[in-house]
């Protein structure tokens, strides 16, 4: 009884503090992840099950899942890390910004950014392998670089409408939340060709376009690559 009562507490106490609007993107996921470990320690959870040889004692498992839900909880509230794009990430006070769409790069040549019209609501970190461009809904969506289409999916979560495109046998970028696909899997496309819109599609809280660049199969970032100053 007492494992299933603190259980019922973490929901009842942390989704509504990690629901606030002030609460970031970025620590919203921790927390989540880190609350569905407590719900589910003790049972059969992969991570539990591999802790059971070291924290046989069924109390101190759940006094640990406990520790870890009120852990986030704190860091959900106190956590000072960059906000995400929409409503449950807050309001982000970053003017959009009108750009010359071609980037003059040293290293890279033939290089854009993917949108005329943006405003960067999160950045490239440790959990976040990608940059967030918040811009209105429908703004067209341009390649990085020339290259061909390797993969194109319609989800439900993570990355929603996604267009995945390759540079090269050295370069991959990848396009998430569009709310329309207007390319092939298989077709060549230039810096000139518009690939999708903007969308707010899958695991996403407002539109925006989520920006990843791959080098040599790592993720690196895309602010670099494109010349954008954060």
């Amino acid at each position: 009884m007492v494992n299933k009562n603190w259980k019922i507490w973490v929901f009842r106490k942390a989704v509504p503090v990690l629901k606030k609007q002030a609460t970031p993107l970025p620590v919203k996921e921790l927390a989540f992840r880190a609350i569905r470990f407590a719900v589910t320690c003790g049972r059969s959870h992969p991570v539990s099950f591999a802790l059971r040889p070291v924290l046989g004692h069924r109390q101190l498992r759940s006094a640990l899942g406990l520790g870890i839900a009120v852990g986030a909880v704190v860091m959900a509230v106190y956590g000072p890390l960059p906000a995400g794009a929409g409503d449950l990430g807050g309001p982000v006070s970053l003017a959009d910004m009108t750009v010359s769409a071609e980037v003059s790069l040293t290293t890279k040549t033939g290089v854009r950014l993917p949108l005329d019209v943006y405003g960067i609501s999160q950045k490239y970190w440790l959990l976040h392998s990608g940059i967030d461009m918040r811009a209105p809904l429908g703004e067209p969506i341009h390649p990085i670089m020339s290259g061909k289409v390797m993969k194109v999916e319609k989800e439900w979560f993570g990355y929603g409408n996604m267009v995945v495109i390759t540079h090269g046998a050295e370069y991959q970028s990848l396009y998430g939340h569009l709310s329309k696909i207007l390319v092939r899997e298989g077709q060549v496309v230039t810096t000139g060709t518009i690939i999708g819109e903007v969308g707010s599609t899958g695991r996403s809280t407002g539109p925006h376009l989520h920006l990843e660049i791959l080098e040599n199969g790592r993720t690196v970032n895309p602010a670099t690559i494109l010349g954008i100053k954060l």
